[in-house]
């Protein structure tokens, strides 16, 4: 017969006074402390291991955290206002619904913390690791994310407004139904990350590379898409209101029903895109590389298609009705039922 062994682990207790007293003296293992609703507002706790110890409801706000480490701990609900946290480790950390205000998490490690809830408005992120790590309607407005990484990491219904997200690396985050209105992804890696019913209206998204991304029922409203990497993405029932894609890359991408009225897609890669149903009229595609994408009944009337190139394109049941199609390539097109410029139809 095997008796069940518990272990109890001890945690030691500290008042806020203690912590402070003991850190002036040279102390900077409090490791599993129990320290939670302790006041520790404007200290000054650097370099201090405080892993795995209890801080919900705790005041830290304003306190000097730099390169402390924090792995496991729980600071559920904690005030860290104005706190420095940079190259701080809350790796596993419990962060959930804490108030991290203009707080500095410049490098800090953040691997598969749970900041759900959390407040990070204002905050400095600039290359903070978040891979993994749960950000599930957390407050990020106005937050500088510049070069972090929040690979894999999980953002559902999170608040993006206006935050900066230059050359930060989103691969395989998961965005549905965040909001990202205003927001700066200027040459951000979002490869394969869900977008799926996110609003990125007025957003900046130039160079950034989407290639696999799943952006169906997306806001891109106003949206600076130009030179940006769509390959193979699915844009079903998208909004691209206004948004600007000169020079973008749509390679394989599927653009079922969507509208692209009016659009200035000068210089545009659609090679093998599915534009079936699609709305392009009026749309600018001069100079476009519309080579084996399917058209089949896509609305072009009136587009303007000077130097494209549609070379084995479907364009069964399209509609050329008024379009310009000067010097365009249709080598090898599927013409079955095509509305002409002329407004015949294609036998």
């Amino acid at each position: 017969m095997t008796a069940n062994l518990i272990t109890t682990i001890s945690r030691p207790s500290f008042t806020s006074q203690e912590v402070i007293q003991l850190y002036a003296s040279g102390s900077r293992d409090f490791g599993l402390a129990n320290m939670n609703g302790a006041d520790l507002c404007g200290s000054k706790l650097m370099g201090a291991y405080l892993g795995g110890v209890r801080l919900s409801k705790a005041n830290l706000s304003g306190a000097d955290l730099r390169k402390a480490n924090f792995t496991g701990a729980s600071l559920s609900g904690a005030n860290l206002t104005g706190a420095d946290l940079s190259g701080a480790d809350l790796s596993e950390a419990h962060l959930n619904w804490a108030d991290l205000n203009g707080a500095n998490l410049t490098g800090a490690i953040l691997p598969k913390a749970d900041i759900s809830g959390a407040n990070l408005s204002h905050a400095n992120l600039t290359g903070a690791n978040f891979s993994g790590a749960y950000l599930i309607g957390a407050n990020l407005s106005q937050a500088d994310l510049t070069k972090a990484n929040l690979s894999q990491a999980s953002l559902n219904k999170a608040d993006l407004t206006g935050a900066k997200l230059i050359e930060a690396n989103l691969t395989g985050a998961k965005f549905k139904q965040a909001n990202l209105t205003g927001a700066d992804a200027t040459r951000a890696n979002i490869t394969g990350a869900i977008l799926k019913q996110t609003n990125f209206s007025q957003a900046h998204l130039r160079w950034a590379i989407l290639v696999q991304a799943d952006l169906t029922e997306i806001n891109l409203t106003g949206a600076n898409l130009s030179k940006a990497n769509l390959t193979e993405t699915d844009l079903t029932t998208a909004c691209l209101n206004r948004a600007n894609l000169s020079g973008i890359n749509l390679t394989g991408a599927n653009l079922t029903e969507v509208d692209l009225s009016q659009k200035l897609m000068t210089g545009a890669n659609l090679s093998g895109a599915n534009l079936t149903m699609a709305n392009l009229n009026g749309a600018y595609l001069i100079q476009a590389n519309l080579t084996g994408a399917t058209l089949m009944s896509a609305d072009l009337r009136s587009s303007h298609l000077m130097n494209t190139n549609l070379g084995n394109a479907d364009l069964r049941k399209a509609n050329l009705s008024k379009a310009n199609v000067v010097q365009a390539n249709l080598k090898g097109a599927k013409v079955k039922g095509l509305v002409l410029p002329s407004g015949k139809i294609h036998g």
